[in-house]
Parts: structure tokens; C-alpha cells; sequence
């Protein structure tokens, strides 16, 4: 369930700015392959949130430690096109609020998940 959640997640960040940017649908494709979902229902899946909207309220993590990681991560999904839109740090403010994730603490884990995001990307660059 965890990874599904991410995955959902991840889509309501990636698509907040209304924009899907090539390496945040790569991040989208690898959670959905890791989260066991093929290629033909992930495309459905982020047909149906473009068209929609992607919902990343209520998320059910099992684990308090899977829902810090996966934040950094939705973090690191924003950040991977080199900047964060508002619209794009409303919803991660929105997800750490339903995960019952202190201001302070998402600070840290958004300095975190910039600071991942920021790492892949030059190590792109020198590739």
C-alpha cells in the first residue's frame, strides 16, 4: 500500500504546477514499477489524474518512517526540474499536515529532499 500511496502522492505534486516535465514523469514511472503497476495502467492512471486532478489527501502510510521518506521524496520529485512552484510546495505543506508532520520537521525534510533532488541533477550533468 505504501507505494501506491507514493505514487499517488507523487502525481498530485508533479501535475500541482500544471506541468509534467520529462524527468518528473520518469520519477512517476519508476515509483509506478516499484509499486507494481504496468505501463499501460500507469498511463491510465496518470491520464485520469491530468484529466481529473490527482488527489494527495487522506494518504494512508502504514509507517511513520514511510511517510517521512516518502515526503522527502515527493520533495525531491518537485525539485528534479530544477525549481519548486508554489503550487507544487502547497500540496507537500497539504501532504506533511494529513501526515501529522510538525512545520519544523518538514523543514528539515524539505531541505532534505531539495538537497537529494539537487545531487541527481549534477550527477546528470556530469554524465
Amino acid at each position: 500500500m505504501d507505494d501506491r500511496e507514493i505514487l499517488r502522492a507523487a502525481m498530485a505534486v508533479a501535475l500541482a504546477d500544471g506541468e509534467l516535465r520529462r524527468a518528473e514523469k520518469g520519477v512517476l514511472k519508476g515509483l509506478a514499477r516499484k509499486a507494481g503497476i504496468g505501463e499501460t495502467a500507469f498511463a491510465a492512471m496518470l491520464e485520469e489524474a491530468q484529466e481529473k486532478g490527482a488527489d494527495a489527501d487522506h494518504l494512508m502510510f502504514l509507517k511513520p518512517d514511510t511517510a517521512r521518506t516518502g515526503l522527502e521524496l515527493l520533495v525531491a520529485l518537485a525539485r528534479i526540474d530544477g525549481e519548486i512552484a508554489p503550487e507544487e510546495r502547497d500540496v507537500l505543506v497539504r501532504i506533511a499536515l494529513d501526515l501529522r508532520i510538525a512545520m519544523d520537521e518538514f523543514d528539515t525534510i524539505y531541505k532534505r529532499g531539495i538537497a537529494r533532488a539537487d545531487t541527481i541533477r549534477e550527477s546528470r550533468k556530469t554524465k
